[in-house]
């Protein structure tokens, strides 16, 4: 549909883990196509990712946006691997062989994001380890029960090592009751109670540490027509059709709850959504084009922060924007006359940019009313 629609199959298509299977990459290069996404942490991608991490076979390279001087520290750092991939299609059998270029990379805040994670992670869980031993337990299991269910909440089963220590109490006692004497019977009560000791696993965290923010993205897009750089700075981009997906899960468009049964119904409503989408992308892409080819920025449209600007409104904002326009109608015994609240300078600058005139909000005329 996208073919039919551009008009050409050498187009860039960005998306999810989803995208990354086989089977697409290979539906879409057979067709001249050309793909990004990340691949899946699962299978052998994360020994394959760790392996190149490493030990590169590559030397490192930083990376900058678009936007970024040379004087301003990368937002991250990659390398690039080629790997032959091979696709045999079922139905009909064909066979599909291309390369695929893997690139390594890794985000400097979102390794720092990991690491402070973790660090985070660990101290909260020596903390709920440590209050256990509060109160002993005099069940080793159900100590140990507890102890992994605190490993399992803080995600760190593979970075903190448990010990198990029994203390064996002993108190004299005496037999019945009486007064205390030579000749008064006593036995001996042994009380067994069992704490929990934290290690931290150094090489487990270390390895954590060196592997942090690096992620594997697959493309078949030549480096000629895309660099390393320049696949990340597309791949940030790809929060905007997410951006739409999101609209129709919430929002001014949730699709959910649906209270439709007729299936013909259901697709009209997706299709009036639908269109209603693209009216909010395109009100949010004009906007925004004109703001960055005047340099301006918009104030008023953060409700408790009139102060606050920004040059990459959303529609959502932009609309809210004009909730206080009211329509009066004046009506007296000779005519009928209307009435529409004045539009705010930053009304006015948004229907400028959206190429909108200002006669839009003008109030309409009437007639006089006939009192012959």
């Amino acid at each position: 549909r996208l073919v039919a629609t551009i008009g050409r199959p050498d187009f860039l298509t960005v998306g999810d883990c989803k995208l990354a299977s086989l089977s697409n990459c290979a539906h879409i290069h057979s067709r001249g196509g050309f793909y990004l996404a990340p691949r899946p942490m699962t299978g052998q991608t994360p020994a394959e990712l760790q392996a190149w991490v490493l030990d590169p076979p590559a030397p490192l390279e930083p990376i900058r946006l678009p936007d970024q001087a040379e004087s301003e520290p990368p937002v991250g750092q990659g390398f690039e691997v080629g790997v032959t991939c091979t696709w045999q299609n079922p139905d009909p059998p064909a066979t599909v062989t291309w390369t695929e270029r893997r690139l390594i990379v890794q985000s400097t805040a979102h390794a720092e994001r990991q690491r402070a994670g973790l660090q985070a992670r660990l101290v909260k869980a020596h903390t709920a380890l440590t209050a256990l031993n509060a109160r002993p337990a005099s069940d080793r299991a159900d100590l140990e029960r507890r102890a992994q269910a605190i490993l399992k909440r803080y995600q760190v089963s593979n970075y903190l090592s448990l010990s198990f220590r029994e203390q064996v109490t002993c108190v004299t006692r005496y037999v019945g009751r009486g007064r205390p004497g030579p000749q008064r019977s006593t036995q001996t009560v042994e009380t067994r109670t069992w704490t929990v000791r934290v290690y931290r696993r150094p090489a487990a965290i270390k390895l954590f540490n060196r592997l942090a923010g690096w992620r594997v993205y697959v493309t078949n897009v030549p480096a000629t027509r895309l660099s390393l750089a320049a696949a990340v700075n597309c791949y940030r981009q790809e929060w905007q059709p997410e951006h739409g997906f999101h609209r129709l899960k919430g929002g001014l468009l949730a699709i959910m709850p649906l209270y439709l049964r007729d299936d013909n119904r259901i697709r009209g409503l997706l299709v009036l959504l639908g269109i209603a989408l693209r009216v909010l992308t395109l009100t949010e892409f004009v906007v925004r084009r004109d703001l960055a080819a005047n340099g301006e920025t918009l104030k008023g449209l953060y409700a408790g922060n009139p102060n606050r600007a920004t040059n990459r409104p959303t529609a959502e904002r932009l609309l809210n924007a004009f909730d206080n326009i009211t329509l009066y109608r004046h009506v007296t015994e000779s005519e009928v006359w209307y009435e529409v609240t004045p539009l705010s300078s930053l009304q006015r600058r948004i229907l400028q940019a959206l190429g909108l005139p200002e006669s839009v909000y003008a109030p309409p005329t009437a007639p006089l009313i006939d009192t012959g």
